[in-house]
């Protein structure tokens, strides 16, 4: 089946498409390179509408698809593009992103078109402003639209179960892929590793932002207990945060930076990342809440233990004491008990490392979660197809 599938990414925000791993790109070249025609709505802000080509490598063929940088409304975290009407009409099924985005709301249960809704919040108590918004938009617009009909693929098991909670039939959690050409190096590129290779510790990895959510507090005392335990042990943190939260978090580790048992990076690009995922022993995540945690997905990628709290990506990701371990709460002992333990058995967390791995290759690279996507498209327009009484001939 020869679809055209626009996926539209509602957010008012400006991305920039060649830096971050975003998941639309990932997903629009997977499917490109699988012969479907596809374009992406992206919002523009204040700026006019353009057209791009955006044109990508694959064995040594050329692919391509179209971005619609359209200028948009921002209203409370919602984007608006009135152009964007236009442009649906031109494709056969439309994605569109988080089921409680007002402009994706317009879509899935007012257009007639084949759509899937692509989604990944769910209720925790450390997203109370996301809790808030949904009650606001299940009232004023929720319970008026049809959607019952809409196929819905989810960033994890436990977004899954929030969107069945809300009255959605056909629900399937899929995860989220990795663009794995993100990590390459162009030919010719020299990129030196800001990490130096040090086999002479055991390093642990933390990549994300400094802040509370993502219980940096936790993790710091981890490390200060593993260090009654353990000897040569380095904490690698990677991310940025707030400037008052960041202050107190550069405070507080002053000790272990001057001691060298603590290595901070603000920053990494995504190729200076891959070469610190390599020169580490373990990824810990201690995120209190996470949609789904990218830096999870990558770390498994490059086929590091990983031992995490339970969060979206965690529920998808994780067989847990298979590829990694899922912690489910947040009691110090149990954490440092099970880190302690992969170090003591190295061919035992090296074991688990490449379980990991496997499990990011055989199912969360975009080539291969793409299926999945494709088989929702499917679906939706046959759902569509019965909903009008509509016979297909093919």
């Amino acid at each position: 089946m020869n679809i055209k599938v626009l996926i539209i990414r509602p957010f008012p925000d400006v991305l920039d498409v060649n830096t971050y791993n975003v998941q639309e790109i990932g997903l629009a070249k997977a499917l490109a390179f699988k012969g479907l025609d596809c374009g992406i709505i992206l919002y523009n802000g204040k700026n006019t509408n353009r057209i791009e080509t955006y044109k990508f490598d694959r064995d040594g063929s050329y692919y391509s698809f179209k971005i619609y940088w359209l200028k948009g409304i921002s209203f409370f975290k919602n984007g608006f593009m009135p152009s964007a009407f236009e442009i649906i009409e031109k494709y056969d099924v439309i994605q569109v992103h988080e089921y409680d985005q007002i402009f994706s709301w317009m879509i899935y249960s007012k257009l007639k078109k084949p759509t899937v809704i692509y989604h990944g919040p769910y209720y925790h108590e450390y997203a109370k402003g996301y809790n808030l918004k949904c009650r606001v938009f299940d009232t004023l617009f929720f319970r008026f639209g049809n959607y019952k009909h809409v196929v819905a693929l989810t960033k994890s098991e436990l977004a899954a179960d929030f969107l069945r909670g809300k009255g959605f039939c056909k629900v399937n959690a899929v995860g989220v892929g990795v663009d794995s050409d993100k990590f390459l190096l162009e030919t010719g590129e020299k990129l030196e590793c800001p990490l130096t290779e040090d086999r002479t510790k055991f390093r642990i990895l933390y990549v994300g932002k400094i802040e509370k959510r993502r219980n940096i507090s936790f993790l710091l005392e981890l490390f200060e207990k593993l260090q009654e335990s353990v000897e040569n042990l380095q904490l690698i943190i990677v991310g940025n945060g707030e400037k008052e939260y960041v202050s107190a978090f550069l405070e507080r580790i002053q000790r272990w930076l001057e001691e060298g048992k603590i290595i901070y990076f603000p920053k990494a690009t995504q190729k200076e990342l891959a070469m610190i995922y390599q020169r580490v022993n373990l990824f810990a995540f201690t995120s209190n809440y996470e949609i789904f945690g990218m830096v999870l997905l990558e770390a498994m990628y490059f086929g590091l233990p990983v031992i995490s709290s339970m969060n979206g990506g965690a529920s998808v990701l994780i067989q847990n004491e298979v590829n990694g371990y899922i912690m489910q709460d947040f009691d110090i002992s149990l954490w440092k008990n099970k880190i302690i333990e992969l170090m003591e058995n190295k061919e035992h967390a090296i074991l688990i490392g490449e379980r990991a791995k496997k499990t990011i290759l055989n199912g969360f690279l975009w080539d291969k979660l793409s299926n999945k996507f494709i088989a929702a498209y499917e679906d939706a327009i046959k759902e569509y197809q019965g909903l009008n009484g509509i016979i297909n001939n093919e």
